[in-house]
């Protein structure tokens, strides 16, 4: 055993240690009689608020400590150890006295420890030189000292008021400890003063207090492991929560950032307005992950960052509020607590109203946060709106204010808004020409060509003309002078380049629309970039090549038939590849040029109403070829092996928005009632009346009436000729209606695809299902051994074009459920929050009818809302020998376990006896020092769910030897 002096000593350095100098100098200073003084002033001051919380319940505590000070004086004779036993009281009370429900919880713990101290004064003489008690006097202190630096630590940290409960929580299973250890001290000495012999005790008192430490030391270690477990569990059910993916952002990030040449942007760094900004304690996407880079290399800054998409869809508002939690929380584990315990655990859904709540609350808890949006002028202007009112009120009420960012053009609505708000004009810096310049000088350098007095005219025309300041308007014509294939005409095309960034996407297009060029090629490439501007997502890559290989001319996708993904050379640079295999505009004012800017004073050049068409003839088209797909025409083996072949990439975008294209076609011809519908589009919806179920009945509970499915809809007027056609846009749209209504909260995603198809008034549900089927199993790794016969070469090929997206959501209104996840298990993670049909089992509660996405989530809210108190033997039953048991017969149910110590980590909801001290105030489950025969519990609570269906990534481990060791087995 270590000296006492020692172990006191070492619980003393280890509290400073972690204590400010200023709490050092006054726990130095302070005298018990001012805890007395402090408490009766804190009382005084409630009783006159009339709201006074019993300060009674302290005096046990200081009463012990009194007397538990006479007694170690002896070990801390000329040592400054003594006040750090009743200073930390002082101040604590003084901090939470300011907070109700935090006062109380720190009265409970005070009252929990005062009754557990042990009983000193009544054996001081009979002890008082007894190496084994001053042990038990160092051990008391140790415990003791440790509770104050946890609960200095809570105190102490920013906005601590707010996350203090949460934290008090997680530390309910360490304050049980806490209490356990003395409480065992406690009877060690009850046990030790009633021996009749002290000297012939010596030998049993030395083994006892040894048992003691390593069963404290044993216990620490599980507790250590059961916090661990949990923290990660909280962390893993808070991005389960709020469901946002924020690698999307990280990606953006890193692709704007490799974008910057050397040397650019980092004038920006230096400028005043931004070192305000910072300090307070198409170009423009590089400047902004520039600045984000330079943000996270300042010590103590909390940086947050939304790049903005023209393609966003939904609440961009809701989005950049939720990326903000994750990336805060990313960067503050230990936050997780308050989400999880405020949030998670009570069901509350991730919606706006919460998130109103949750970021200030965060932001005040992290100093120091900066927040960079990127591109909010490529948001709709409802959504601009909307993003600029909420941070507003985001950051105007706190303390320390949060600060955000904003870098957009000049739209009329963002530059009122933020008018009286620090700005850094990019217009006619001269450190922008510099800038330009650098990377003119890299770009230039790359040309085809030896003759260095030409590269240094281009170079000078260039610069002349890209004084707007535009990196994008650089980029874009140097690429058109790779077009040049000999010096005269590098230099004839340099000195007719456009000036502006509207007149060179004019001047791309020109070179498409070359008549130079042959007319398939150009066909080809409108129809690309048509493509491209009226999806209603960002396509893939195979999506667009096998959209574009259908016409009129050719109706079926076969080898020869499908396009090579070269072809997209043909619009090169107005667009390029983008993350997970999709194809993108260079920016999203490339996409309002061709659709919105007159293109030779005539029309834009893609026309909407003959893209909308193409979309619609093309998706169509291809759902008339996916009849092999269903049962009734090939087995499962012959799915496989036609999809391996990579001929229905197309599917998935054809299904979901297919009637969408076909829909704005319709419109546009109600607007011009002169124009005549497409005849090869007709012909193809006559064919896919095939798909169209027979004798279909009306949903079933749909009171939709006529205007709203769709019969009477004046977008259908176009189809009038076609009733039939007609009816099976209608029925679809009906629908679709119904399964965004669906409430799937009590059902399995794979019950919802199911009946999905049955209530489907088409087949295409079917063509979907049994689709989805094959390419997961393709995607498989046993799909070598189940499809012996499909080739290699196609299988690795499927893999690596599909692989990246292929397992959407089957949950239909959820917009996931046509771009998908890269794995079943990130699926799976997803699609639990559309479910909740885990329920409280208390009909009084109010998630009884609400429910939890996981068991996971119900038994936190059953340990922390419905709790069973477990009296644990105490210290004399469980020194005593074990009593001799049978052997049960073979079969038996009972658990056994003689000599191991199971502690309870989790109990289930039942009718139990109102709690007290901490447990009352918090929740906490107390934990018995061993778990009672037949280990029913433990059985009870295994997440049967989880463990069989959870991918192996996921965080479930079930360690035997620590289940044999005594060790508590994690299931989170």
């Amino acid at each position: 055993m270590a000296n006492p002096r020692d172990v006191i000593a070492d619980a003393f350095g280890k509290l400073k240690r972690s204590i400010s100098e200023e709490d050092a100098h006054k726990f130095a200073s302070t005298e018990l009689k001012d805890v007395w003084v402090a408490v009766r002033e804190i009382d005084s001051r409630q009783r006159r608020r009339l709201s006074a919380q019993n300060m009674a319940r302290i005096e046990p505590m200081l009463r012990g400590i009194e007397k538990y000070t006479k007694i170690i004086e002896v070990l801390c004779n000329g040592t400054p150890y003594l006040p750090y036993v009743w200073a930390p009281i002082k101040l604590m009370l003084e901090i939470a006295s300011h907070y109700r429900d935090v006062f109380e919880a720190l009265l409970a713990a005070y009252a929990d420890i005062g009754d557990a101290l042990p009983r000193f004064d009544r054996y001081r003489e009979t002890f008082a030189n007894n190496l084994e008690f001053q042990h038990v006097l160092a051990s008391v202190y140790t415990t003791i000292l440790d509770f104050h630096q946890r609960a200095y630590k809570f105190f102490r940290r920013r906005a601590w008021h707010i996350i203090f409960l949460s934290l008090w929580k997680d530390f309910g299973s360490r304050f049980d400890n806490i209490i356990k250890s003395l409480k065992k001290q406690r009877d060690f000495v009850d046990i030790e003063a009633a021996s009749f012999d002290i000297v012939e005790g010596k030998e049993s008192r030395t083994r006892i207090q040894d048992d003691i430490r390593q069963r404290q030391e044993r216990e620490s270690e599980i507790l250590e492991g059961n916090e661990k477990s949990a923290r990660i569990s909280q962390l893993q059910h808070c991005h389960a929560w709020l469901s946002m993916d924020d690698k999307i952002q990280e990606a953006v990030y890193e692709r704007t950032s490799n974008r910057r040449h050397d040397k650019t942007c980092e004038w920006i760094a230096n400028e005043p307005q931004l070192k305000s900004w910072i300090k307070d304690d198409a170009r423009r996407p590089i400047m902004c992950s520039y600045i984000v880079q330079t943000l996270t290399k300042t010590p103590g800054l909390t940086v947050c960052y939304y790049f903005c998409n023209s393609q966003d869809t939904g609440n961009v508002c809701h989005q950049i509020l939720t990326t903000i939690v994750v990336q805060i929380l990313r960067q503050h584990r230990d936050i997780c607590t308050l989400i999880a315990n405020e949030f998670v655990y009570n069901g509350a859904s991730c919606g706006m109203a919460q998130l109103r709540i949750l970021v200030p609350q965060l932001l005040e808890i992290t100093s120091y946060t900066r927040i960079v949006i990127d591109g909010i002028d490529e948001c709709s202007k409802e959504n601009q709106k909307a993003i600029l009112k909420e941070l507003e009120v985001l950051c105007a009420g706190l303390v320390t204010p949060c600060k955000v960012l904003y870098s957009s053009r000049r739209e009329v609505h963002i530059y009122k808004k933020l008018s009286e708000q620090p700005r850094i004009s990019l217009d006619g810096r001269q450190e922008v020409d510099w800038d330009i310049r650098s990377f003119l000088k890299y770009k230039i350098t790359r040309l085809c060509t030896s003759d260095q007095d030409l590269l240094g005219r281009i170079e000078s025309i260039l610069m002349e003309r890209a004084n707007v300041g535009m990196f994008l308007w650089v980029r874009l014509v140097v690429d058109e002078l790779k077009y040049c294939y000999s010096d005269a005409a590098l230099e004839e095309t340099a000195s007719r380049l456009p000036k502006g960034l509207k007149a060179a996407y004019g001047r791309i297009l020109d070179r498409i629309m070359d008549p130079n060029i042959p007319w398939n090629a150009r066909h080809m490439a409108l129809r690309i970039l048509g493509w491209m501007a009226c999806s209603y997502r960002i396509l893939k890559s195979y999506e667009l090549l096998d959209g574009i290989a259908f016409d009129p001319s050719n109706t079926t996708l076969t080898p020869k038939t499908k396009v090579r993904k070269d072809i997209l050379d043909l619009c090169r640079p107005l667009i390029e590849e983008g993350p997970a295999g999709t194809v993108d505009f260079v920016h999203f004012s490339a996409k309002e040029y061709i659709l919105e800017e007159d293109y030779q004073a005539e029309r834009p050049f893609i026309w909407r109403e003959n893209a909308h068409l193409d979309i619609s003839f093309s998706c169509v088209t291809f759902l008339n070829s996916c009849v092999s797909l269903l049962p009734a025409h090939s087995t499962e083996a012959q799915r496989a092996a036609i999809i391996a072949r990579g001929f229905h990439g197309l599917l998935i975008y054809a299904d979901m928005f297919w009637y969408k294209h076909l829909l704005t076609y319709c419109s546009f011809l109600s607007q011009h009632k002169e124009r005549q519908f497409s005849t090869e589009l007709l012909a193809q919806l006559h064919l896919l009346m095939r798909f169209s179920k027979d004798n279909q009945v009306l949903l079933s509970g749909s009171n939709i009436t006529a205007g709203k499915d769709g019969t009477t809809d004046p977008t259908l007027e176009p189809l009038n000729q076609m009733p039939g056609v007609k009816r099976l846009v209608s029925d679809i749209l009906v629908f679709r209606a119904k399964m965004a209504r669906e409430n799937g909260s009590d059902k399995s995603a794979e019950m919802i695809s199911s009946g999905s198809c049955d209530m489907d008034p088409t087949h295409f549900g079917a063509v979907r299902h049994y689709y989805q089927h094959a390419a997961e199993l393709l995607l498989d790794g046993m799909a070598e051994v189940t499809y012996p016969e499909i080739n290699e070469k196609d299988l690795r090929s499927f893999r690596e074009t599909y692989g990246a997206s292929a397992y959407v959501c089957r949950f239909l209104h959820c917009v996931f459920s046509s771009d998908g996840f890269e794995s079943s298990s990130q699926r799976a993670r997803h699609e639990s929050q559309h479910q909740r049909h885990f329920r409280c089992a208390h009909s009084s509660c109010v998630h009884f009818a609400r429910g939890f996405v996981s068991r996971n989530l119900l038994n936190k809210h059953n340990e922390n809302y419905h709790p069973v108190i477990v009296e644990g033997p105490s210290l004399a039953e469980s020194l005593a020998p074990p009593p001799a048991v049978e052997r049960p017969a073979q079969g038996a149910t009972e658990i056994i376990q003689q000599g191991i110590e199971f502690p309870q980590t989790r109990a289930m909801p039942r009718p139990s006896a109102p709690a007290t001290g901490l447990a009352a105030n918090i929740g906490v489950v107390s934990q018995p020092d061993s778990l009672q025969v037949g280990g029913l519990d433990v059985l009870m609570d295994f997440d049967f769910d989880t463990f069989l269906h959870q991918g192996a990534e996921d965080n479930f481990n079930f360690d035997a030897s620590a289940f044999l060791d005594g060790n508590t087995i994690g299931a989170e």
